[in-house]
């Protein structure tokens, strides 16, 4: 009987073992549709883990499907978080389905992926790192969705074919160099919950028609709107002119038309930065 025990308790911290959960930092790789990951526990006793691609980038082609759980040893691990560089210059890749359960895509995951022209964005989506999409040449368009709230410097720096970025209402920071020549963007709208503005934001943005700024902006770093050589119009519903840095507007015709608070005419027009315009119109 006491035999009997033993060999069942025996089994069952075998069965224990092999169901354990990895530790943060622990790893381990499998095939996914012929292309292998490596899935990296973020937080000990979790199942959330960092997906990165091990397959080298010449044998990730086309459109590709991200995988939202593996397993391992028993046990079912979710991918939450696209690693740093995890797909840097991977140039075959023309689409990416992202899993449904990500909620953040770190620095530098996709840079130089020059043939990506599309990728998803799911809901959990809440962080995109520095750089995340930099040189990204044919992404055409990229919606940001309402969960985003944290937007990484230079995260679509050089996407050439980006003709539209579409800010939620959610948005209350647009970081330094975020459009930086992005030479196809055609026009900048800004949230009325935006209050910041970082330096070389939208620089060189050639293509942009108008620039529509709400009514919390407080400041614009320096260049942010610098080259915008094609803008025609600005329109700002902030009744206290945002504070700008150097060269804010350089290279913007200073005859077009800004559109202000009518009680704010006054006070644009002398105010550093958007004494470069002198034509201002009363509104609002």
């Amino acid at each position: 009987m006491k035999t009997k025990f033993f060999c069942l308790l025996i089994a069952g911290v075998a069965v224990m073992t092999s169901c354990s959960k990895l530790k943060s930092g622990e790893s381990f790789n499998q095939t996914v549709d012929g292309i292998e990951y490596n899935f990296e526990v973020i937080v000990s006793r979790m199942t959330f883990v960092r997906l990165t691609p091990v397959s080298p980038a010449n044998l990730v082609q086309g459109d590709i499907v991200l995988p939202t759980t593996a397993q391992y040893d028993g046990v079912t691990y979710t991918v939450t978080q696209i690693g740093a560089r995890a797909f840097r210059d991977y140039t075959g890749i023309t689409s990416v389905k992202l899993p449904k359960t990500l909620s953040q895509i770190e620095k530098e995951a996709f840079a130089g992926c020059v043939a990506l022209q599309e990728i998803d964005t799911p809901r959990p989506l809440s962080v995109i790192g520095d750089y995340a999409f930099d040189g990204c040449s044919a992404l055409s368009a990229f919606s940001l969705d309402a969960s985003i709230s944290e937007l990484g410097t230079g995260a679509f720096r050089g996407c050439t074919s980006l003709a539209r970025l579409a800010f939620t209402p959610t948005f209350t920071v647009i970081p330094d160099e975020l459009c930086c020549g992005c030479t196809s963007l055609s026009d900048i709208e800004l949230p009325a919950t935006v209050n910041s503005v970082g330096n070389s934001a939208f620089e060189g943005c050639i293509s942009a028609a108008s620039i529509s700024i709400g009514s919390s902006l407080q400041t614009i770093g320096a260049s942010a709107f610098a080259g915008c050589t094609a803008v025609g119009s600005i329109a700002s519903k902030t009744p206290t002119p945002p504070a700008c840095q150097a060269g804010t507007f350089d290279g913007i015709d200073p005859l077009i038309p800004v559109t202000v608070p009518m009680a704010s005419v006054a006070s644009y027009q002398s105010t550093p930065g958007w004494n470069h315009f002198c034509n201002f119109v009363g509104k609002y």
